[in-house]
């Protein structure tokens, strides 16, 4: 497992905790109030962490942590143990802003390929591709490199995956965006003056103002 000295655990505790590399060019770095972790370390204020494993911070020490994009690059199956660790290192009344891509949108929905019973097998916009033949039948490939969607985030298997870890203990849960099922949604404005999320309205007006990514608050 990554360590980072005590001197710079105690530094970055003064920090909120962005998951993936922060690049100069992202809000979160301007705003100097961000470190980050991400498997490979590319900018200053990375971290060199594989985000599976325990984080490197002391219980309760982190005053908030925000994740825009990057879940959905993990096997969900990995995911509830993240959320775990994101619950124990988050102070009492921290926030952890948790951002994915909503496949309720009908946006993400015409870029995708389903089977017969309507799951999503992969994004073709986001590295997945799919394939046919009558000898061998349907086969489902992601690209290499961490860039596809292994998942596909909706309301219903996110909270399936809220529900499985220690984050549900957070004392309060709030939904800002999200398509609840494929024809009711929720759009809240909500503060994002420190932690901003990128696809979003009025950011992101590809939905016409509708919802493309799940916001979820946690505050512990």
């Amino acid at each position: 497992m990554f360590t980072i000295s005590d001197n710079e655990t105690r530094a970055i505790t003064d920090y909120y905790i962005y998951f993936g590399n922060l690049s100069p060019n992202e809000e979160q770095y301007k705003s100097g109030l961000f470190y980050a972790i991400a498997l490979n370390k590319r900018f200053d204020r990375d971290i060199a962490h594989d985000a599976r494993l325990p984080m490197p911070f002391e219980t309760e020490s982190i005053k908030g942590f925000q994740s825009q994009d990057v879940f959905e690059h993990i096997p969900y199956p990995e995911l509830p143990r993240i959320l775990d660790d994101v619950f124990r290192c988050l102070r009492t009344e921290g926030i952890f802003r948790l951002s994915v891509p909503d496949y309720n949108s009908p946006l993400l929905q015409k870029r995708s390929v389903y089977d017969c019973d309507g799951n999503i097998l992969c994004d073709l916009a986001i590295g997945g591709s799919v394939s046919a033949k009558t000898s061998e039948g349907v086969k489902v490939a992601f690209a290499p490199g961490g860039d596809a969607h292994l998942w596909f985030p909706t309301y219903a298997n996110l909270m399936q995956l809220i529900v499985s870890s220690e984050i549900r203990k957070c004392s309060k849960i709030t939904t800002h965006h999200a398509w609840i099922d494929r024809r009711n949604w929720i759009c809240n404005p909500f503060d994002d003056s420190i932690m901003p999320v990128l696809r979003t309205p009025p950011r992101d007006m590809r939905a016409d103002g509708k919802p493309i990514s799940i916001v979820i608050d946690f505050i512990k």
